[in-house]
């Protein structure tokens, strides 16, 4: 049959119009979720931006309340309190130099001061720092460090200071610090029956070692021993053991003397006071772990480890 009046077309046309219809309701649904969406978060967010204006507000007013009062006294105490140690192992102190080194100033303002008792009061350092040094006692002087504004270190050598040096400019002064982590030295470690003699020219290791066993009666038997007896016969045995080891002391010293800085001195008091005047070095007392030969790198630590203070200021 002939569409005469185009009927066909039309009815194409209404389910075009009906298909665009339903698209563009489909669209207008998913505007309106956006926007709902989007007044959501606008109306979080207000309030967020008021809660945190309040918060703002709130700590302004506290902060305006802690400058106006009186400092507590618990925080007047905290000024002076001895700074924590740290003991640095040989491993962690060539880092520390080595983060030294690469510090550079362009107000010539890295300071290092080397003092071999109290800090100097003519010192260029700033008060408090004088001030936190003073509480850290060590018979061997101290190292402070200083940058300002970044940190303040205060190193407690292994050996002592001999005189008081102190530099400022764009760089640490490092020279003596490097010196210092190498010295040559003696090392003894006296107790009775065994003791330990040891020549190190640097903290890599030792050059020469001797250990001196003996048979010291080490406490007094019960039953037929008499108590004068027994002290008398033990006292032979020392004397006898400081005597072997006077003989290697001898002989290393023939050798090495020359080469020594000091003489690092550790172990059982009595057996110190009759070793140490033969030794002709200068006497650094410390507190060593007994030699384990097992385990020499750590007594190496020991005899050359630097103690680090942070100072805070």
């Amino acid at each position: 049959m002939v569409d005469l009046f185009g009927k066909k077309k039309l009815e194409d046309r209404i389910l075009e119009l009906q298909a665009a219809l339903a698209r563009l309701e489909g669209e207008k649904e998913e505007l309106l979720r956006t926007l709902e969406k989007r007044e959501e978060k606008i109306r979080r967010l207000t309030s967020a931006n008021q809660e945190a204006s309040l918060a703002l507000k709130a700590a302004e007013q506290r902060a305006a309340a802690a400058l106006s009062s009186p400092v507590p006294a618990a925080v007047e105490r905290c000024e002076g309190q001895k700074p924590k140690a740290r003991k640095l192992s040989l491993r962690e102190m060539d880092m520390l130099m080595e983060r030294l080194k690469a510090c550079r100033s362009p107000r010539d303002d890295l300071r290092v001061a080397f003092y071999p008792g109290p800090v100097p009061e003519d010192d260029a350092l700033p008060q408090q720092i004088k001030k936190a040094a003073a509480t850290i006692k060590s018979r061997r002087g101290g190292i402070i460090l200083h940058s300002p504004q970044l940190f303040t270190l205060q190193l407690i050598p292994p050996f002592p200071i001999s005189e008081s040096y102190s530099r400022e400019g764009n760089a640490f002064a490092l020279a003596l610090l490097g010196e210092m982590m190498d010295t040559p030295v003696l090392v003894l470690s006296a107790h009775a029956g065994e003791t330990f003699l040891g020549v190190a020219l640097s903290r890599e290791g030792f050059e020469a070692e001797e250990l001196v066993h003996s048979s010291v009666m080490g406490k007094h038997s019960k039953g037929g021993w008499s108590q004068k007896r027994f002290e008398r016969l033990r006292e032979e045995d020392i004397k006898s053991h400081v005597d072997l080891v006077q003989q290697k002391l001898a002989g290393l010293m023939s050798k090495y003397k020359t080469l020594l800085k000091y003489a690092v001195l550790s172990g059982e008091e009595s057996l110190i006071r009759q070793i140490a005047p033969g030794i002709g070095l200068p006497v650094v007392e410390r507190s060593l772990p007994r030699h384990d030969e097992r385990k020499i790198e750590d007594f190496l630590e020991e005899v050359y480890g630097f103690s680090c203070y942070r100072i805070e200021i």
